[in-house]
């Protein structure tokens, strides 16, 4: 996880331009920031750049007339206090198995433009694609005599009353005392849609507990035409339908290597509450090659929130113990470097992250204080989702989970706990969207493009945010709800958070293992 950019820019302003970089100026550093810093070399005498003559803090006294090796210089700005506080372990003494195994990482899904002008024309053209792209799954999951759109149905209604399947956006959901109203939309019109509480319990059931607007649902009922256009939906007669019902994934993955993925997040680096204890363990952890589970360890997922941030939550400020963001994520580089040479590591954006907060959220690459993780050998930064595949054969659908507030709030049997996180990443899956309520505290860029659709039915989908671990295999996908690093905050204890703290979800990869529900995963309690 060394920085190879670092040491070969350091070499560059050595021999071409004769001046040395300390490790605090190489950080504050790029290629291009050379002419600038060179111009100020003129202005004194000194063979040394630290970070203090960069901002124009200028000591003259600095290391004048030191000899020695470049990098044995590079390192002496360093005080002892410092050296004591950077995070280190004990590197293994031998190879273990995972390290005799060639990584694949692929991106194949991600948010890579991500502007959008938040005007009436952007919204309609996202929601126009959404309804596009999971019609085709609804149509595939209700039987019945289906019209093309709701135009055609009610064209056809108002000649011939009688039972029709219709997809649409749901864009507005009422209850009253004898029934369930909800208005669908699609490109061309708009239908009432009535659920009568007696005549259909079952589905009044289901449109109370998962179908909210922004859905995109399918409708089966008696369609006709009076003052206006309804469907009338019956137990004996009618369904509502989400995209993702029914779904299940029928392909293993055929990974013969002896290989498994570790999901973590929500580390919070820089909060007063931060575990360095535990997460040091954790990489200590890693770094033992003798240990039956961590020596098998090939990748690293982490879903979100590496860091504390600055101004998130009310009475933040007082709860960090690093109020410098470019320093809170210099301090989670430098324990990456930690992390053995042979694990590749995966990191999506989350809401305490320095980067756009509408989703989708770019790759932390974008964000100027998540630099130095760009220079780390082993270490990918797709966007908030992605979908990668990992090992040429796993499909990960990776969300830090902002929508799960959202849901838990919304449903009538959901808490913040795990079997709560579990129902909410679930009607994710069935509603083939990661975002699932519309109008709810998570901000949508209105994108032409929908990147929250869930197209591709994934191997797992793992979220974090929530602060609460959890685990469960629904229809085939394995649902990941990573836990955190950071003690319960006053915020969390004022709107009832308690966070499982510690905690390591390990996915047992090899084929054998991950056919077998009691060995595809594997808890590592660090807290222990």
């Amino acid at each position: 996880m060394k920085s190879e950019k670092a040491k070969q820019l350091a070499r560059k302003v050595a021999e071409e331009y004769g001046v040395l970089l300390t490790p605090e100026a190489l950080r504050k550093l790029r290629d291009d920031d050379i002419p600038e810093m060179l111009e100020r070399s003129d202005e004194v005498d000194l063979p040394v750049f630290t970070a203090k003559l960069i901002r124009g803090e200028v000591d003259p006294d600095f290391l004048e007339g030191m000899e020695g090796n470049v990098y044995e210089i590079l390192g002496a700005e360093e005080s002892e206090e410092e050296h004591e506080a950077r995070p280190r372990v004990e590197r293994p003494s031998k190879l273990p198995p995972a390290a005799e195994v060639d990584a694949e990482v692929e991106i194949l899904e991600e948010a890579r433009s991500v502007s959008a002008d938040g005007s009436v024309k952007g919204f309609v053209a996202h929601f126009r694609d959404r309804l596009e792209k999971l019609r085709p799954l609804v149509k595939a999951k209700l039987d019945g005599e289906w019209v093309k759109n709701i135009e055609e149905l009610v064209e056809r209604a108002r000649r011939e009353p009688g039972n029709y399947c219709v997809a649409g956006v749901v864009t507005d959901l009422r209850e009253t005392e004898r029934a369930f109203l909800l208005d669908l939309e699609d490109e061309v019109g708009k239908v009432r849609v009535v659920i009568s509480k007696s005549k259909a319990p079952k589905i009044s059931e289901k449109v109370r507990r998962d179908v909210a607007p922004g859905m995109v649902i399918g409708v089966k009922g008696f369609a006709k035409v009076e003052r206006g256009p309804v469907v009338f939906v019956g137990d004996r007669y009618g369904e509502v339908t989400l995209p993702g019902e029914g779904d299940r994934k029928s392909r293993v993955p055929a990974v013969e290597d002896d290989v498994k993925a570790v999901f973590i997040g929500d580390v919070h680096i820089g909060s007063k509450k931060f575990r360095e204890d535990l997460f040091r363990r954790f990489l200590e952890w890693l770094n033992n090659p003798n240990d039956s589970v961590a020596g098998h360890v090939k990748y690293v997922i982490v879903t979100g929130d590496v860091v504390d941030g600055i101004g998130i939550y009310p009475g933040q400020r007082e709860e960090l113990e690093i109020a410098d963001i470019d320093e809170q994520y210099q301090r989670f580089a430098e324990y990456l470097e930690l992390l053995p040479d042979w694990i590749e590591v995966i990191v999506i954006p989350g809401n305490h992250d320095a980067i756009r907060q509408a989703l989708p959220q770019p790759s932390l690459s974008s964000s100027d204080p998540a630099q130095p993780l760009t220079e780390l050998d082993g270490v990918h930064l797709p966007s908030n989702p992605a979908l990668v595949r990992i090992h040429g054969e796993l499909d990960v659908l990776l969300f830090h989970g902002q929508s799960l507030d959202d849901i838990i709030i919304d449903h009538p049997d959901a808490e913040h706990n795990p079997d709560g996180v579990r129902k909410a990443v679930k009607l994710c899956l069935r509603a083939r969207h990661l975002v699932p309520i519309y109008g709810g505290s998570v901000p949508i860029a209105p994108l032409p493009e929908d990147r929250l659709v869930i197209r591709k039915f994934p191997h797992v989908l793992a979220v974090g945010h929530t602060h609460v671990s959890a685990v469960e295999v629904w229809n085939g996908c394995n649902v990941i709800s990573t836990a955190t690093f950071q003690e319960q905050t006053e915020f969390q204890k004022k709107v009832g958070i308690s966070p499982t703290v510690g905690r390591v979800i390990v996915l047992n990869m090899r084929r054998d293992e991950y056919e077998n529900p009691k060995r595809r995963f594997t808890i590592v309690d660090l807290t222990d």
